[in-house]
């Protein structure tokens, strides 16, 4: 079926096969997922003992999908498992998946039969709604299904939460309690030459603020005169944490230099010799930021709103409300993106960072799924310097993107080309002519293959 010389391609034929190929596999990934269904229609009841006896360890029949999917014979996935050199479970999964498509989100599973959205989009879906309700479930189903083909998975992941979140605020509730209760620090039994792994489930503020203070001892025994990396540094810097008086005498070692600019490697020590001496009132809280979106019917509706906490995704108000219970709160009014005024500088003022961060959150490289704050701000048209009779106002909303170091790097170096055709929307050209259109609802191929 593939016997193909790739000797005797180039680069645009090479890219066409390669596309069909993907296209070819992904069908017979849809067509796997209607067999698992159908074998799951196959083994809907049980061949019963001729006594009607139930022994202990008899087959039963169990629900694989969620709320509203039939029952399956509980042996059945194995079979079907070993035909596909998978395990059981990774077969129950898989008839699982299948059967949720079908019975509880019936338009995303029309839109995978038609090729029109990717097979593992339609899996994952269906993994991530498993426990709600099939109510919810159809909620989700509408709400998501529109956009299954052009966004990727960690902003689908967002919608399917906030829709969860919105259709059953009793239930996300529920499910944020026993998220809550399965939370905890493991130690990894096993060494490497001394080397342990630390497993840490916790809130997400707690992991930021973990990360922050981390981060900021290990800057501190850099300034101390550390010269390991940065990662062995933030290794070491468990152990300091985990001694929590040491970690406070780092912190006033070396903020009295921070904070005069002074040299951090060289801390003041007392007349007659010793430790160095703290500095008075240090502040051991690291700097962390939290952002949190809240539109007013989130706050006007008894707490049954969804708030949109950037890094982590849609929670529940009360969560919100936990989470900031303890926090010196900011609040930053709404930026009008319609009314930035540009500057002539290269560098990126904070308002239009912000600007573009609220207009464009992912990443505009084609497929990107980059959502943090830490992205570089890329001029879409090179800047070029006035003295060099460049305009002004380059540096404006409009001609600014978005992209992580790598993909900033392939825009820079690479036959890659970008246009900013309208403020946010951005067309992309690869080195062999296929293009992609990337705007707020994701990326979308437009059908072009010009060398």
């Amino acid at each position: 079926m593939f016997d193909i010389d790739f000797t005797a391609l180039d680069a645009n034929a090479t890219l066409a096969t390669a596309g069909s190929a993907r296209a070819v596999a992904e069908r017979a990934e849809v067509v796997v997922l209607q067999a698992a269904a159908h074998w799951a229609d196959l083994h809907g009841d049980l061949d019963t003992d001729p006594d009607g006896r139930a022994l202990p360890g008899m087959e039963e029949l169990i629900q694989l999908g969620g709320d509203g999917t039939p029952k399956v014979a509980e042996f059945a996935p194995a079979e079907l498992g070993a035909e596909l050199s998978m395990s059981p479970f990774a077969a129950r999964q898989l008839i699982a998946d299948a059967l949720d498509l079908r019975h509880r989100l019936p338009l995303l599973w029309g839109r995978v039969l038609a090729g029109e959205v990717k097979p593992w989009i339609g899996r994952k879906t269906a993994d991530a709604t498993r426990a709600v309700s099939a109510e919810v479930a159809a909620v989700v189903d509408r709400r998501v299904t529109k956009w299954a083909h052009s966004l990727s998975w960690g902003r689908l992941e967002n919608i399917i939460a906030a829709a969860s979140i919105a259709a059953d605020p009793a239930a996300a509730a529920a499910t944020a309690d026993g998220a809550a209760r399965s939370q905890g620090v493991w130690v990894g039994q096993s060494s490497d030459h001394g080397i342990k792994d630390i497993f840490i489930r916790t809130e997400a503020p707690n992991a930021i603020w973990f990360d922050a203070t981390i981060d900021r001892i290990a800057d501190s025994l850099a300034a101390l005169g550390d010269t390991d990396s940065k990662d062995i540094r933030r290794a070491r810097a468990v152990g300091v944490l985990a001694q929590p008086q040491q970690a406070l005498d780092l912190f006033g070692t070396t903020a009295p230099a921070a904070a005069t600019g002074g040299d951090a490697g060289q801390p003041a020590t007392p007349a007659g010799g010793g430790q160095p001496s703290p500095g008075p009132n240090v502040d051991a809280r690291p700097p962390a930021t939290l952002y949190i979106h809240l539109s007013e019917d989130s706050v006007t509706r008894d707490g049954a709103g969804v708030a949109r906490f950037e890094g982590v995704g849609p929670v529940t108000i009360d969560q919100a409300k936990k989470w900031l219970g303890h926090c010196h709160v900011t609040v930053k009014p709404v930026i009008d993106l319609a009314n930035q005024a540009p500057v002539d500088g290269y560098e990126v003022p904070d308002r239009l960072r912000e600007a573009i961060h609220l207009r464009s959150p992912v990443d505009v490289f084609p497929y990107a799924t980059n959502t943090t704050r830490t992205k570089q701000a890329d001029h879409s048209d090179p800047y070029v310097d006035p003295g060099d009779g460049g305009p002004p106002g380059q540096t404006r909303l409009d001609n600014l993107a978005p992209m992580v170091t790598f993909h900033h790097r392939i825009k820079t170096h690479s036959r890659w080309q970008v246009k900013q055709v309208f403020n946010g929307v951005f067309v992309w050209r690869s080195p062999h002519g296929r293009l992609f259109l990337v705007d707020h609802t994701g990326t979308h191929r437009i059908n072009n293959t010009a060398a």
